[in-house]
């Protein structure tokens, strides 16, 4: 009877080996090559988008980088009149007023980078099979970027910088002549409550990316803040 019951403990440790095994090997396997492909364009493209966090010219920056945005003063222009042949010339430049035409040049510029970035990258690393852990710092400074960029943006609604309550002349000024931008900003800024309360969502979404236990709870507030962000700009 004993030696009945080790023969069948020993069967049922050797099946339940047998089960975890391919698990494993699936968990250490290599990436595909479009897997891999697909994280060297996204790596490459983000790290050029949020470049140089955290420093730079966007919201929450810790210091300037004038050197950097110069450089896009120069490859943007040049890019739309000589190879899009732009009518008109790029002579406005980002300055937190809205997306303009510089804008769009340079995240069409960033892409063709990035694409050849990837190009290149295939070519010379054509040995490594999977990219963990340099995916597990893009996650890192992806996240801390989002982070600091939306809690800029939070805490300037909560005290009303961003959105200011409308002014005599704006509220003198008659509707027909408000363009959609201006609409969008005197109905945020008209109303405290509803400005402070877009700004402790964004705030609490950023407070939250900056932990790795609650980065899921976090992002998934912000998904949701974005994509009314996203919807008002574009819209209006």
């Amino acid at each position: 009877m004993a030696e009945s019951y080790v023969a069948g403990t020993t069967e049922n440790l050797r099946s339940a080996a047998a089960e975890s095994e391919p698990r494993t090997s699936r968990a250490t396997s290599g990436w595909s090559f479009a897997h891999r492909v697909a994280f060297r364009f996204v790596f490459s493209y983000l790290v050029l988008y949020i470049f140089p966090f955290p420093f730079g010219s966007y919201p929450g920056r810790v210091l300037g980088f004038p050197a950097y945005d110069k450089l896009w003063y120069a490859i943007v222009p040049w890019f739309g009149k000589h190879i899009l042949h732009l009518r008109s010339a790029i002579t406005v430049f980002p300055n937190g007023s809205g997306d303009t035409t510089f804008n769009y040049v340079q995240i069409l510029c960033m892409v063709i980078i990035a694409a050849a970035a990837t190009i290149i990258w295939t070519a010379l690393d054509r040995e490594r099979v999977e990219y963990r852990t340099l995916h597990e710092w893009l996650r890192i400074y992806v996240r801390y970027a989002l982070a600091f960029t939306m809690l800029a943006y939070g805490v300037d609604k909560v005290i009303k910088l961003q959105f200011q309550t409308p002014g005599l002349g704006r509220l003198a000024e008659p509707f027909g002549n408000y363009s959609p931008f201006a609409l969008l900003w005197t109905f945020m800024g008209f109303s405290t409550a509803y400005t402070h309360f877009a700004g402790w969502c964004e705030v609490t979404g950023a407070v939250l990316l900056f932990f790795r236990r609650t980065t899921t709870l976090g992002a998934l507030i912000l998904c949701g803040v974005i994509a009314n962000v996203a919807a008002l700009n574009y819209f209006y």
